[in-house]
């Protein structure tokens, strides 16, 4: 399921790992999540489900929130590898994108179906009330009012004291590329943002 729980798990079983003779011991490759079949994801899920669930509650949520942002890493260091795709509208890659297409193809790889337009996403997922609980993953929106929402981006980090955030976007004049809420053209135009990664029902 994710790097993080591979390590638990083998933290877990440390014991018997170092009991273990030397010439036994195998160095298991850690698999890239955005790069793993569904399939195989579910199947570790399951297979790592019965030690989360072991755990004591506040660890669990600790462990469960390390999980989240070992995801969110492997979603941003994707999305960042489209850097420089051109847009055009109605697109949704790979060589090419429009906004909520990018963010949709983004997702994807993780198993989530977004809607296809910013203005479906934005009522996907869990309102983040406040930039300073933003998180990378999230996809945070841009418009005029909710009903005028007409664009999206993918949070990529986040200064929690002051709100300030980066984010990744197809945008319609340069392409794939990272800019930033302080840039006077989006501040003036941020609606909102909303969590997928780590919420149930999206």
């Amino acid at each position: 399921m994710f790097k993080k729980a591979i390590i638990l798990l083998l933290g877990l079983s440390s014991s018997t790992f170092a009991n273990t003779p030397i010439r036994h011991r195998v160095a298991l490759p850690m698999p890239d999540l955005l790069t793993t079949p569904v399939s195989v994801q579910e199947r570790m899920s399951a297979v790592l489900a019965p030690a989360l669930q072991s755990l004591p509650g506040r660890e669990l949520a600790s462990t469960a929130s390390t999980f989240t942002s070992a995801i969110a890493a492997d979603l941003i260091e994707a999305a960042k590898r489209h850097i420089g795709a051109r847009y055009s509208r109605g697109s949704n890659g790979p060589s090419a994108f429009d906004c909520s297409g990018f963010t949709s193809y983004v997702f994807k790889r993780l198993g989530i179906t977004l809607k296809r337009s910013s203005r479906e996403q934005v009522t996907q997922g869990k309102a983040v009330t406040s930039r300073n609980e933003l998180q990378p993953g999230d996809l945070v929106f841009f418009g005029h009012g909710r009903k005028g929402v007409n664009h999206v981006g993918i949070v990529t980090d986040v200064n929690a004291e002051t709100g300030l955030f980066s984010f990744i976007h197809a945008s319609t004049s340069r392409g794939v590329r990272i800019d930033t809420s302080d840039d006077s053209y989006w501040a003036r135009r941020f609606v909102g943002a909303r969590r997928l990664l780590g919420v149930d029902d999206n």
